[in-house]
């Protein structure tokens, strides 16, 4: 997507316009005052008028606190439906919202702008002022899980400049601290901390919390709700009482308001002992094995880095810091859920931080690993001022059994010189320029692996990518293929590093080098159409999804993609980046499998 990106002033001037709105409202239906700590912090919630009050406070209640002096944060909060104050028009074309809530070419870091279309709000925050504005245009239309978990957004940003983080995630525990248990959805996070509650024992969060590092890891609650899936609730016989959306369990999850029923086991504060990543097995008990950092690291920041907005470096930098400051481990959740409370209570009870735990963990042995050889193809074409970077990239991984292949595309500005000082052994080819297709193909033909990956010469993988996807791949040996999603970052001249853009599940889905492949794979769906200079990966996916293909998409960040004005895609228009043939392929397929088939168009 092509933007104008806001300048400051034009950031500032949208800012305050908003504000005088919101203070416009404040004086046509008058003001009421809420103030929480929250974290160690003291946020006021400034609303004009009470539409909007009993849509989001009950969610706060456990930490609304008397009044006294001025807080860290002020949320300016209003709707127009009650007070007759209309939002000022968006000062951009609504192709610039993104489903994750930022806003293309708004990227001030005093100002922070976003809007969700779930709830059709408008956030901002001023970190100059501490003042954060939330607009909706009507209270009625609010979804359950706004109801449930209100203003995360301008919680994560007021959080995140204190030092703390908002995450997806939740946390339990006993008198020894707490575990901070992280993951995407489905997978037992929720249930594993409503057992821990419903059998008697601390709990912080279900879905979002606050987590702090300094001086140690401590986590904090924010939200006295929980949400539960309406066909687990009969699990939980204790909770049920406390839904406040019985009637709506048909297309709404059950919400569940635990204060102050629950105000003796609901903590606000705990130390953390360990970072766990849970997974559904085939076996009675719950056990817990160690598992590396960058795994549990990424586990912790795809959902939270894939809801919050404005999330970039510093977010992924917080999640790398968290991971290396507490012991991770996969918590592997046993059929039997009524000893899992019973399980995290005997694993804190045992100190994980320690290494060696009896029979209780299992640790996980690298040398145990299969270590499959992935031949690792880069097509370069004028790529001296990234070759070398993309090498240390790939080495950096750490896997043990690599191939690497550079197929040099008819490059003219000194990559063959580069690639020949290259601290390790390469196979290197070089051709004639005839396009990324060609060069991947060439590589594919000499690969001597039977696992195979891409690298564009500009893009990098995440830390311990290769590692991620070979395990996923082995445990799916039906699989021909496993990708994830590609996140765009774009170099900034003042920062002097890429920043992070936009929401990965949002990015072009078929970036080559997101993705893990079986050598297998192209002797059934056919190599790249080398006579495509651009659309070549469309083309090749749509190939092999019209051949039904296994194949998996994981819910991980697995490449990130460099925008810095020289990509060969830069400024091209649809008619030059081929989708159109790409398309029209497509469809000349359908045709001729119709035809084969016996098949008649009316």
């Amino acid at each position: 997507m092509k933007t104008n990106p806001k300048t400051e002033a034009e950031q500032i001037a949208f800012y305050d316009e908003t504000y005088d709105r919101f203070l416009k409202a404040r004086a046509a239906v008058g003001e009421v005052i809420c103030d929480y700590r929250i974290a160690g912090v003291t946020i006021r919630l400034s609303f004009a008028g009470e539409r909007l009050l009993t849509h989001l406070t009950p969610a706060l209640e456990h930490l609304k606190i008397i009044p006294d002096g001025l807080p860290d944060l002020t949320f300016c909060l209003w709707d127009s439906q009650s007070t007759g104050i209309r939002m000022p028009d968006p000062p951009c074309h609504r192709d610039h919202f993104t489903d994750r809530g930022d806003i293309w070419g708004f990227n001030s870091e005093r100002i922070r702008t976003a809007f969700h279309w779930h709830d059709y709000s408008v956030n901002l925050l001023d970190h100059q002022c501490n003042n954060g504005i939330y607009w909706v245009a009507t209270a009625e239309t609010l979804p359950y899980w706004v109801k449930a978990s209100p203003l995360r957004t301008l919680i994560h940003w007021g959080m995140e400049r204190r030092g703390r983080q908002l995450l997806h995630a939740a946390a339990v525990g006993t008198e020894k601290g707490a575990v901070l248990i992280t993951g995407k959805g489905g997978v037992g996070k929720s249930s594993t901390a409503l057992a821990c509650l419903q059998a008697g024992y601390s709990y912080v969060a279900d879905d979002y919390l606050i987590v702090g590092l300094d001086p140690e890891p401590v986590v904090y609650n924010l939200y006295g709700t929980a949400k539960l899936d309406a066909d687990n609730i009969d699990q939980y016989p204790m909770l049920r009482p406390h839904i406040k959306n019985p009637d709506k369990l048909r297309d709404e999850k059950a919400v569940l308001f635990l204060h102050p029923y629950f105000e003796d086991q609901m903590q606000l504060e705990m130390p953390l002992r360990a970072l766990l990543v849970p997974g559904i097995v085939d076996a009675e008990r719950t056990s817990f094995k160690n598992t590396e950092p960058s795994i549990a690291r990424q586990a912790a920041s795809f959902t939270t880095m894939s809801q919050l907005p404005n999330v970039g470096r510093r977010t992924y930098e917080f999640f790398d810091r968290l991971c290396s400051r507490l012991p991770c481990y996969r918590i592997e959740l046993g059929r039997d859920r009524a000893l899992i409370p019973r399980a995290i209570a005997d694993f804190l009870d045992r100190d994980p931080g320690m290494v060696s735990q009896g029979p209780l963990v299992e640790k996980v042995s690298s040398a145990g690993r299969q270590n499959p050889l992935i031949s690792v193809v880069i097509p370069v074409y004028n790529g001296a001022a990234f070759i070398k970077e993309a090498v240390e990239n790939v080495l950096a991984q750490a896997y043990p059994s690599l191939e690497i292949i550079i197929v040099d595309d008819g490059s003219t500005d000194g990559t063959a010189e580069i690639i020949r000082g290259l601290p390790c052994d390469i196979r290197y080819f070089r051709q004639d320029n005839n396009g990324a297709a060609s060069a991947r193909n060439r590589g594919i033909r000499d690969t001597a692996g039977d696992l195979i990956t891409f690298l564009d010469v500009d893009d990098l993988w995440p830390e311990n990518n290769l590692r991620m996807l070979v395990d996923e791949m082995s445990r799916r040996p039906e699989l021909d293929l496993i990708h994830g999603y590609a996140q765009l970052v774009e170099y900034s001249p003042r920062s002097k590093t890429y920043e992070y853009r936009g929401n990965p599940r949002e990015s072009f889905p078929y970036y080559i080098g997101a993705g893990l492949y079986r050598k297998r794979v192209f002797d059934k769906v056919g190599l790249f159409d080398k006579t495509l200079k651009f659309g070549e990966d469309t083309d090749w996916y749509n190939r092999a999804n019209e051949q039904k293909i296994p194949m998996m998409r994981i819910e991980a960040v697995t490449l990130l993609v460099r925008r810095h004005g020289g990509n060969m895609t830069h400024g091209k228009s649809l008619v030059e980046l081929n989708m159109l043939r790409v398309f029209k392929k497509a469809l000349d397929r359908k045709r001729i499998l119709g035809e084969d088939t016996g098949a008649r168009e009316d």
